[in-house]
């Protein structure tokens, strides 16, 4: 859609309309869950702000258009967690605050995209409602987060909230056909990605993939074992695999929720069916409320990890509990 690639036109359409009528907003928060394409949506949005065409924003043909699509406009203007941080701090949103003070360099708006609003530190955002409760009228701001609970209260109420809700199969089919026209998994990959286009990306050319599948399914009789040595093994395998703890904890509830649905004799609804011997012993050993239980704590321990909580505690939490 207008050079960026966006899943959720209808909505994209509308913010796209406010700029045409002079009625956007000064705040937004961009939010859903990774993967939903909502940078290139911000980007898309920002490129309508900056277009030297308000009326029919964004012309794609103005000098303004063209640089916003190249990433060099200077009224675009990124605020990032830096590399060795774990959050974004107080510095970079004074920074941010000392630049939006600075009138546009060509049209009307000047657009500030924070990434990873769910990581700005309590302080970071205390300074940036200073700015949001009496914007300049020329900026805009857009805060791109997977959960806008994070954000204080007090932020969320100033700011104009738009949800990004997975897509259809139809789309994620057609993405994948487009995007990866040799690619031959595509039923698996529809029902996998729960109508999220960045796990596709994420899935496709990856050589670790069916490794880790296969090692996270053989990991979870060790999960739900009543041999609390087990859950040690657990904590262990995750802090090896950190990086991809959350990846993981994604895995482990979709194969439970599989062999929860064949638990209720619906194995028609299972999405890996690649794995389906396996997901059936899982299912015949286990009660459907004892595979509920788990999928509680492993949401439970994911939302500890979101909180920068250690990885194998997170996972040493989650395999006690449900013991």
């Amino acid at each position: 859609m207008y050079g960026y690639s966006v899943f959720h036109n209808k909505l994209m359409m509308t913010l796209i309309e406010s700029v045409r009528r002079n009625e956007n907003a000064n705040t937004y928060i961009f939010e859903g869950a990774q993967g939903l394409k909502k940078h290139d949506a911000a980007l898309l949005f920002a490129k309508s702000l900056v277009c030297a065409n308000t009326a029919t924003a964004p012309c794609c043909d103005c000098p303004a258009c063209h640089e916003a699509q190249g990433g060099s406009h200077p009224d675009i203007v990124f605020v990032e967690k830096e590399k060795d941080k774990a959050t974004i701090g107080v510095l970079p949103i004074r920074d941010m605050i000392t630049e939006s003070l600075i009138k546009p360099f060509y049209n009307k708006h000047k657009v500030f995209i924070i990434n990873e609003g769910d990581i700005l530190t309590p302080q970071a955002q205390n300074a940036f409602l200073k700015i949001i409760e009496e914007p300049p009228q020329y900026a805009v701001f857009i805060i791109v987060c997977t959960n806008s609970q994070m954000l204080l209260e007090t932020v969320r109420s100033r700011a104009v909230t738009i949800t990004f809700t997975p897509v259809s199969d139809s789309d994620i089919r057609e993405y994948i056909k487009t995007t990866y026209p040799d690619e031959a998994r595509i039923d698996f990959l529809v029902k996998y990605s729960m109508g999220i286009p960045g796990y596709v990306d994420s899935i496709i050319g990856r050589d670790d993939f069916e490794t880790l599948r296969e090692e996270v399914l053989n990991l979870l009789p060790r999960l739900l074992s009543k041999n609390k040595s087990h859950a040690f093994e657990v904590s262990d395998y995750i802090e090896e695999h950190k990086d991809n703890a959350s990846e993981i904890y994604d895995m482990m509830l979709m194969y439970l929720r599989d062999a929860i649905v064949t638990a209720t004799g619906r194995p028609d609804k299972v999405i890996n069916t690649d794995k389906a011997e396996k997901i059936n012993i899982l299912a015949s050993k286990y009660t459907a409320s004892m595979l509920t239980k788990a999928s509680d704590e492993l949401m439970i321990a994911k939302k500890m990890l979101e909180r920068f909580i250690k990885a194998s505690a997170t996972a040493l939490h989650a395999a006690l509990m449900i013991k």
